[in-house]
């Protein structure tokens, strides 16, 4: 009984070598489907295409392996790191140049200004000079709304007086922007007052 399954075993044994033989003398494939079974071909098929597939050589091993998910899966991973070190370089590159606009403030603050009192100076002169634009502006900007205003209530100088009309509205239209500029500009530069104080007190400590 034991001799017979033996033999059965070599004879088994013997058939699948010199299938995978004389395979690999034709120039063979091999690959495995979901069921686990082993399939063997002169050329990989469709229904291959997305699993790994054995090249076998001459001498019946295998030469090279083709595996679609696995390479699939390696882009991905060389994506992904490529992504993250593109990230970390914009993060340095970020960061100095932080650093560099930082030092060039601070050659600035400590270039310019002898002592702190300066700095105060300058500021305070600058909000006043902003100021008072700010109101040359809005009475200018006033005196074209009265004019404006008459020219509107009379409705016999409408018709005769309608470029002028055109003309002084954009002007008051430019005077309300110009205001409003130097309004955000007021507030920036205050803005930036504090933080130079700081700094200024601190590089000079």
């Amino acid at each position: 009984m034991k001799n017979t399954v033996m033999k059965k075993l070599l004879i088994i044994a013997s058939t699948s070598l010199l299938l995978v033989s004389s395979l690999a003398q034709a120039g063979m494939y091999r690959w495995v489907d979901e069921k686990g079974e082993v399939h063997f071909s002169d050329k990989v098929p469709v229904a291959a295409s997305r699993k790994a597939v054995d090249e076998i050589n001459k001498s019946g091993g295998i030469k090279s392996t083709k595996d679609p998910v696995a390479e699939a899966l390696a882009k991905l991973t060389l994506k992904e790191n490529a992504e993250a070190i593109a990230l970390e370089e914009a993060v340095r590159q970020a960061k100095l140049d932080k650093m560099a606009t930082l030092k060039k403030r601070d050659d600035y603050l400590l270039s310019t200004y002898e002592n702190k009192e300066e700095l105060v100076k300058s500021f305070k002169t600058k909000i006043k000079l902003m100021k008072g634009n700010a109101s040359i502006l809005e009475t200018q900007n006033a005196v074209l709304e009265k004019k404006l205003n008459k020219l509107l209530t009379n409705k016999s100088t409408i018709k005769n007086q309608a470029k002028k009309i055109v003309n002084i509205t954009k002007t008051i239209e430019q005077y309300k922007k110009a205001l409003q500029q130097n309004q955000e500009e007021r507030l920036n530069i205050s803005k930036n007052y504090q933080s130079d104080i700081k700094r200024y007190e601190k590089l000079t400590q």
